[in-house]
């Protein structure tokens, strides 16, 4: 499945997460996200590409950041759109463009140019060709410079989880309302309570981790389609022997697993 065929509504679901929930606070959380994986204090004079930008969330705390150039791209207009919205509310920095393109299209992917820091956090399983993907956004890593990616990693619930997918971008309204409530009993209320945690205040400090709202995760997490996810072993494999980058960092035990990879500097 192409990009412009995945049923789900990413971008509807942003722009209602901008709207409704982004404030400094958030703000703030995914910058100090950000900095603390990559082992940086700041982003001064390093440039940055957020591929897939979605909210606009990461673009913007990149902006609070310091970074010194900032491009964000989504192949969703609605998408487009949030960030635009989120470059409006920061004074339409000069140094920050939003735009529309696929990170599938090589012509586009060559127009960008390369970044000391690329940005693609839980975006690129959603195109329907992750690792043709992956190899395209990785082209855009400047001599030495970051790629910071995030994938699903594969489990033995993959397979359901795909069915879900599907039946919640099938259902209606109403029946997605209930497929979220069913969710919050069996994967927030119960394995909070057996550990003896409270789900509500797991939703109440959800926004720690990234900055991000619960719902918002929710709905995307369930509707997320085109979906794929990789083993741990096959991302490393695949970024290293066939892309020369470096791995850096790596952060477990989530749905989706973060890496940090350094490009190689060129020769002569």
């Amino acid at each position: 499945m192409s990009e412009t065929e995945t049923a789900f509504e990413f971008g509807r679901n942003w722009e209602r997460f901008v709207a409704r929930a982004l404030d400094d606070g958030r703000i703030d959380i995914a910058r100090r996200h950000i900095l603390e994986f990559l082992e940086l204090p700041d982003l001064r004079g390093r440039s940055f590409i957020d591929v897939g930008c979605g909210s606009g969330l990461s673009s913007r705390a990149a902006l609070d950041a310091g970074a010194a150039r900032i491009i964000s791209f989504d192949c969703d207009p609605d998408s487009v759109r949030a960030t635009e919205r989120v470059r409006e509310m920061s004074g339409n920095p000069p140094h920050w463009a939003v735009v529309r393109g696929s990170v599938l299209d090589d012509a586009f992917i060559a127009s960008l140019g390369r970044a000391d820091i690329v940005y693609a956090w839980g975006v690129l399983h959603h195109t329907g060709r992750m690792w043709d993907a992956v190899e395209r956004a990785s082209r855009l890593v400047a001599d030495g410079g970051l790629f910071y990616l995030a994938l699903y990693t594969t489990t033995p619930q993959s397979t359901h989880w795909v069915r879900v997918k599907k039946r919640y971008n099938a259902a209606s309204p109403a029946r997605r309302r209930l497929m979220e409530a069913a969710y919050f009993l069996r994967h927030t209320c119960a394995s909070n309570l057996v550990r003896g945690k409270s789900p509500l205040a797991f939703i109440r400090h959800y926004r720690r981790s990234r900055g991000m709202s619960y719902l918002t995760d929710v709905r995307d997490w369930l509707g997320g389609w085109p979906y794929e996810d990789a083993e741990i072993g096959e991302v490393l494999h695949f970024c290293n022997r066939k892309l020369g980058l470096e791995l850096r960092n790596i952060r477990t035990g989530e749905a989706n697993t973060e890496y940090l990879f350094k490009g190689s500097m060129a020769e002569g």
